[in-house]
């Protein structure tokens, strides 16, 4: 694999993973909100 295409790969893991957190990020803000914790 050729260094490109692994840093190509890494930037879209990378990319998964922050929406990921972002989604759980805001799934915990719309809960607190709704419960009013």
């Amino acid at each position: 694999m050729k260094p490109d295409e692994r840093r190509k790969n890494n930037q879209r893991l990378a990319l998964i993973l922050a929406t990921i957190a972002i989604a759980l990020f805001v799934g915990f803000i719309a809960k607190s909100a709704l419960f009013g914790i």
